[in-house]
């Protein structure tokens, strides 16, 4: 079974009352995120890996601005799973980022939220994230999400691989999954261009049809 030992504490006084169906998905993602045990991160401080181009580092809550251009956006948020509304407002996003930082430290790794920056700029350009798909048991699925300003430079591939490679690393992660909706070419673009391979079609994940792909340690090639 997964809990989360994280209380989420938001303060109200000078927000607006964030929405309760993405309080839901706050809930829900941090329940598929953390599992207690000893194994999770030591310290509060989970990882930062680079790339040729991009820093991936953990969320701070004065990405909330970025964060808003791919969680707020109308060109992603209909694709994210769970479905959930659009982030509309930046007070919103704050909130979001906060849960998802407090979270961090107790997520068992390689399980957790992380940004992606740009290491020219240090401009946020999308976010990733390795979670336990529903019911919470053995599948691990790694997601990204880029703001539409970002796309064609193949952020999205050169982020994800790197974490997968930083997954796969200590031998404790044999598989990693995606899922897309059938209709989001560029999710399942991005994960062929990642190795991954399609496993089928199933409904048991949110509640949604979804596209399933999948990659092996042994089949990951940097």
């Amino acid at each position: 079974m997964v809990r989360s030992r994280t209380a989420l504490r938001f303060d109200h006084s000078s927000s607006p009352r964030p929405d309760r169906g993405l309080l839901a998905f706050i809930c829900r993602s941090l329940a598929a995120l953390v599992r207690l045990g000893p194994a999770a991160y030591p310290g509060g401080v989970t990882l930062s890996l680079q790339t040729d181009r991009l820093l991936i580092r953990d969320w701070e809550e004065d990405d909330a601005d970025a964060a808003l251009e791919i969680y707020g956006s109308p060109d992603v948020a209909p694709w994210l799973s769970p479905a959930i509304d659009k982030v509309t407002d930046v007070a919103t996003m704050r909130l979001i980022l906060q849960a998802w930082i407090e979270a961090q430290p107790n997520f068992v790794p390689p399980a957790g939220r992380w940004a992606i920056t740009r290491r020219d700029d240090g401009e946020v350009v999308g976010g990733l994230l390795i979670r336990l798909l529903p019911p919470y048991e053995e599948d691990l699925e790694i997601g990204w999400q880029l703001r539409p300003s970002a796309w064609g430079n193949g952020y999205a591939t050169e982020a994800s691989r790197a974490l997968m490679r930083w997954a796969f690393k200590d031998g404790s992660t044999d598989e990693l999954f995606a899922v897309a909706r059938p209709n989001n070419k560029r999710a399942i673009a991005t994960a062929a261009r990642l190795g991954m391979v399609w496993v089928g079609e199933t409904d048991k994940y949110y509640d949604l049809t979804l596209q399933v792909y999948r990659i092996r340690a042994a089949e990951f090639t940097s």
